[in-house]
């Protein structure tokens, strides 16, 4: 059943593969700005965002100079989109382009690790019917072992096995019967056995 599921093909419709383009696109946009502003902390001018007041032209919760300054900043120019005024020194070119390639390519490296972690935990080919890693420690983990050490390792720990409850008997049983129990027998018959009378050879109840 479980290799049956695995072959299931899943149907990939539309909305999955636009939101995997929208999540890299997203996931480049900002590894742009990064990169931008982590060019400029490396040239000294510290750390620099784009603008975050609403500009002219559409509204967006980042700020309008946040895309507007995409452009500019792939060009290297590192100081496209940012509050004035603008702090210096502002890295040059190079390092702003060294800087974009860079925090890319873990950005991206990221993001396909886990979303290639995310599938196989909770995608459609997911293994199925596994205990967690909380259940497997919880019936397997060192705890459980020991508390059970004595059932599993009889020879190492048979000293360690809990002493059964004491049975409970009536003033006149005598200690015999004890024994008799804990050997196997009904405590019917070592009931019958401890009140006979001392004439009676048949071993029947007095």
């Amino acid at each position: 059943m479980q290799r049956e599921r695995r072959r299931d093909p899943y149907p990939w419709t539309w909305e999955i593969p636009v939101l995997v383009i929208g999540m890299t696109l997203l996931v480049m946009v900002i590894g742009i700005q990064m990169g931008r502003s982590t060019a400029n902390l490396l040239a000294g001018a510290g750390w620099t965002w784009p603008d975050t007041s609403a500009g002219p032209g559409f509204s967006s919760p980042l700020g309008t100079a946040f895309w507007t300054s995409l452009p500019g900043v792939v060009t290297g120019h590192a100081e496209a989109g940012l509050p004035t005024p603008v702090p210096v020194p502002l890295a040059g070119p190079s390092l702003v382009w060294t800087s974009l390639a860079l925090t890319e390519a873990v950005l991206l490296t990221a993001t396909t690790w886990i979303g290639a972690h995310a599938y196989q935990r909770w995608g459609p080919g997911r293994m199925r019917g596994m205990a967690t890693s909380a259940e497997a420690a919880k019936l397997l983990g060192i705890t459980r072992l020991r508390k059970v050490s004595w059932i599993v390792r009889p020879d190492l720990y048979g000293k360690h096995v809990p002493k059964p409850a004491p049975v409970a008997r009536d003033a006149g049983d005598t200690g015999a019967a004890d024994v008799e129990i804990g050997c196997g027998m009904s405590p019917w018959l070592v009931k019958g056995r401890s009140g006979t009378s001392a004439g009676d050879t048949d071993g029947r109840p007095g």
